[in-house]
């Protein structure tokens, strides 16, 4: 496996899983993008990244990935500043305890995790295309579930942050295979994985108690195990022209969710709730 030389972007890189992704890939010599909400955090990620033994370039650019405009306008200078992009890793990602709204007036959590990775692959889509062979790597969950496509921002339901989280996990395999459709015959593919439950990071500390003992019962793991297989994902050669699946620990899993007629549903609400 390999990342030398390729232009490989990646959000929410400052922590756990995330952080873990943008390491692995640093050493393997890839042409390294930081998509950080906070600069502070990131300046410091980036400072560790450029040590590595075989990072090549490490360039911090800022986005929030809950407020559309700053998606476009990070899209706008990323297109401007990059003439190829060959890996997107879709990473970034929240979970709530309470139900807040997006500067757009969104449920928080969907915005971020479900209409985040949504808007900014689109935004990119032409450059990726342009780029072909080119891979978008969606990170999801294993917890995934309480999908209602029907009230996807909890306005009917009493809100409850894990059941949110959970939604917006199944929403982002959904969209994957929409994408992956949308995407055939171009040398772009499209993927989802889950990480497991890594322990310690800031969204496994926002879960409750019985959450959190719940995957605990079917084994923790480090941040490095969880990043592993969406960095296979981003850069084995073994993967060429592999699109429209799930993997987990570098093998594909069945997936509940998989319904072309949900799937085609969930992106015409996203293309809705992203227009201008």
């Amino acid at each position: 496996m390999s990342a030398d030389g390729k232009v490989v972007l990646v959000t929410g890189p400052t922590a756990g899983i995330g952080r873990e992704i943008a390491r692995a890939l640093a050493r393997q010599g890839a042409e390294l993008v930081l998509g950080c909400r906070d600069l502070e955090r990131g300046s410091r990620t980036a400072e560790e990244l450029r040590a590595l033994p075989g990072a090549r370039g490490v360039e911090l650019m800022q986005v929030d990935t809950s407020s559309q405009r700053s998606i476009r306008d990070f899209a706008e200078a990323f297109r401007a500043a990059r003439p190829r992009l060959d890996v997107l890793v879709n990473n970034a990602g929240i979970s709530q305890g309470e139900r807040k709204t997006s500067v757009d007036g969104l449920e928080l959590t969907f915005a971020t995790n479900v209409l985040g990775y949504f808007l900014l692959t689109n935004e990119l889509l032409p450059l990726l295309v342009a780029s072909a062979p080119a891979r978008v790597v969606n990170v999801a969950s294993a917890f995934a579930s309480d999908l209602d496509l029907d009230d996807l921002q909890f306005e009917r339901r009493s809100y409850d942050g894990m059941k949110a989280y959970a939604q917006s996990k199944a929403c982002d395999r959904l969209w994957t295979w929409a994408l992956a459709r949308r995407l055939e015959g171009t040398r772009v593919t499209a993927n989802a994985m889950t990480p497991g439950f890594v322990p310690g990071t800031e969204l496994s500390r926002d879960m409750s108690p019985s959450i959190r003992a719940m995957f605990a019962t079917r084994g923790g793991r480090t941040a490095v195990e969880g990043a592993d297989t969406a960095v296979w994902l981003a850069t084995s050669a073994d993967l060429a022209g592999v699109t429209g699946k799930f993997f987990s620990d570098r093998r594909e899993r069945p997936c509940d969710f998989r319904s072309e007629r949900s799937e085609e549903r969930l992106w015409s609400l996203c293309e809705h709730l992203t227009a201008r």
